[in-house]
């Protein structure tokens, strides 16, 4: 469906792809991270009723739309980390790792207040 494509194109290419640059104007606070991942959900949320409204009489999965936001949304909860260690004990605890280990040290390195 074009949600799915647009979900794809959003989530990778444009938000993550962006993060993952590492570049020195594009840094975030705590606040700063709570306000990406609540812009993350409500695009997931749009997605997710564009595919609804689409079939209204179907049941209807959208996890191939929140599939799309997996790399993304593992980001942003590093992002979301009260400090930069705290990454080994999240890192250890999530399945499946959809993050490389240069991808997270990218996004840890884009909190102002995690130490490079």
């Amino acid at each position: 469906s074009i949600a799915k494509e647009m979900s794809s194109v959003v989530a990778n290419d444009i938000f993550l792809s962006t993060l993952l640059q590492g570049n020195e104007t594009r840094r975030f606070t705590d606040w700063g991270s709570l306000l990406l991942s609540k812009q993350v959900r409500l695009l997931q949320d749009l997605l997710c009723s564009l595919v609804l409204g689409e079939n209204s009489d179907a049941v209807v999965n959208t996890s191939a739309i929140l599939s799309q936001f997996d790399r993304l949304n593992q980001a942003v909860t590093l992002l979301q980390l009260e400090k930069a260690s705290d990454w080994t004990m999240y890192y250890s605890s999530q399945q499946p790792h959809v993050l490389t280990t240069p991808e997270i040290q990218t996004i840890l390195s884009l909190r102002v207040d995690f130490k490079r």
